[in-house]
């Protein structure tokens, strides 16, 4: 049915041009670790999108086109003069790996974002769904019909068909987008994996099955040319229908790629010449924007240190060099102070000049703490997200406070009588990711002075000097209402490449 081969040689690689990359015994993880190849990576390699981020050291690098064949602009015609509809027009020559070679087209990428309705794309549904016409409504009529039971293929290929979506339509070699607003992100938004093009096979199996693997055309540079079972390798091939003169985004200079079950240490290839990240490299503090894992505090309506005192006093006793050097200390590769909501090197991002110094101050903060009835003796509770890595900046946080003599006594998120939370954020893709920050971090309450209005206007700006003016803008009145009390940013290790976990793409 399908370009598909399956080969049974386990022979390991012979010459410089075949890479071999670790996985977990258990299976493919679906965010690598350092030196590990993870889902997204595969996907990256088999698969295409309208657009995608190109292999950069840029942590803020903005996508490019991959399949759609410019950038739309309010100039080109390619949006709208409200903003609300987009024109992405599908570049030729690019083709399916199928029986017979199948030309990729503006029905492949409306197929791909109507999938993201599956459970799989869940951590997605927020974004898309606000904001294409009609969509939110898809995955509720989905839910609807799904939710209950275990669909086949025959059903959910049933369903998608005669489901439209208001806002995503074909015309021609042109996807047409309608849009609930404008939206400055979208194209950052399209370039990640969970917006992959995908061919008409892909309906007639259920996602993620082992049928699927079996049968999966490709449009990037590589193909499967073995299933993936339990125990056993997974190998990636040459697409002989892949054309570099059609893929502004990949390379391919491997003859062959296995990814080896492996539970213990075995020798790597160095992909970087490759094009490929397949383990962090150490990012300056200027660099973190839009890659790095962000910690904040938040305080409890009515604990401790709910108070404004109390949240200015915490922002100067903390000692941000101490809590980075801890996340150092447990792995990370990277790590800084942050002192604004928005991570050091994002675009918008705002320097405070009467930030406090790194290492806090020691003096000031035990006046301010005092003031706000922190005193020597004092007691907070702090919850703290489920993880090694929060753990480690939560126990950090609890010794800098021993030097003012406030106990801070660390349980689970959710359990009530907290004074603080510890809030952890990793963007969910490359590029700018703010809109991420709102969703899953900001703690808006839509009164009146809230930041995250400025935000949403920053948004829904397609002029980029404008929006950048906007989220400084945010950013600076985000840090002094201290809704959110920054921390720091770490760059943990792992796959910068992985496109299903967190959308970072590097392949």
């Amino acid at each position: 049915m399908t370009g598909v081969r399956e080969r049974t040689s386990t022979a390991a690689p012979t010459d410089r041009s075949q890479l071999r990359f670790l996985r977990p015994a258990d299976g493919l993880p679906g965010e690598g670790e350092p030196g590990r190849i993870g889902t997204g990576q595969v996907l990256r390699l088999i698969t295409r999108q309208l657009f995608a981020v190109p292999v950069t050291d840029d942590p803020v690098g903005r996508p490019v086109p991959d399949v759609a064949r410019e950038v739309p602009t309010v100039a080109n015609a390619g949006i709208s003069a409200d903003g609300r509809t987009w024109r992405v027009r599908v570049r030729s020559g690019v083709y399916w790996d199928a029986q017979r070679a199948r030309e990729v087209g503006a029905t492949d990428a409306v197929r791909g974002l109507k999938r993201t309705a599956h459970p799989l794309a869940r951590p997605m549904r927020p974004y898309f769904g606000a904001l294409i016409e009609g969509l939110a409504d898809y995955y509720r009529r989905y839910d609807e019909e799904f939710g209950h039971w275990t669909a086949h293929a025959p059903a959910l290929a049933q369903f998608s068909h005669l489901t439209p979506v208001p806002g995503l339509r074909v015309e021609g070699d042109t996807v047409v987008l309608r849009l609930t607003e404008p939206a400055s992100d979208l194209i950052d938004l399209l370039a990640t994996g969970y917006a992959a093009l995908a061919p008409r096979e892909y309906d007639y199996y259920v996602p993620d099955s082992p049928e699927l693997y079996r049968c999966n055309p490709a449009c990037g540079p590589y193909r499967i040319a073995r299933q993936l079972t339990p125990g056993g390798d997974f190998v990636l091939e040459p697409n002989p229908r892949w054309d570099p003169a059609t893929d502004p985004i990949r390379r391919r200079t491997a003859s062959r790629i296995d990814v080896v079950a492996s539970s213990g240490d075995q020798p790597l290839d160095d992909a970087t010449d490759f094009g490929v990240r397949s383990w962090d490299l150490p990012a300056s503090p200027a660099r973190f924007g839009g890659t790095g894992c962000s910690y904040y505090l938040s305080a409890t309506p009515g604990g401790a240190a709910w108070s404004l005192a109390a949240r200015r006093a915490l922002t100067w006793a903390v000692d941000r060099a101490a809590l980075a050097e801890a996340a150092r200390a447990a792995g990370a590769v990277g790590a800084a102070a942050q002192h604004g909501v928005l991570q050091p090197g994002d675009p918008g991002a705002a320097p405070d000049t009467d930030a406090a110094p790194d290492n806090g101050d020691l003096t000031r903060g035990r006046h301010l703490l005092a003031d706000a009835g922190l005193t020597p003796g004092s007691r907070l509770v702090l919850a703290v997200p489920v993880g090694s890595r929060p753990a480690v900046v939560a126990a950090a946080v609890a010794g800098v406070f021993i030097r003012y003599g406030v106990d801070v006594v660390t349980v689970s998120a959710g359990e009530p009588g907290a004074d603080l939370t510890l809030h952890e954020w990793t963007p969910r893709w490359a590029g700018n990711a703010n809109r991420d920050l709102l969703h899953r971090i900001w703690p808006a309450d839509g009164g009146s002075g809230d930041p995250a209005g400025v935000a949403t206007e920053a948004l829904r700006t397609l002029d980029p000097a404008t929006a950048t003016t906007l989220w400084r803008r945010f950013d600076r009145m985000a840090t002094a209402d201290l809704r959110l009390v920054p921390l720091i940013v770490a760059d943990w290790p792992r796959t910068r490449a992985n496109a299903v976990a967190t959308g970072v793409a590097r392949w």
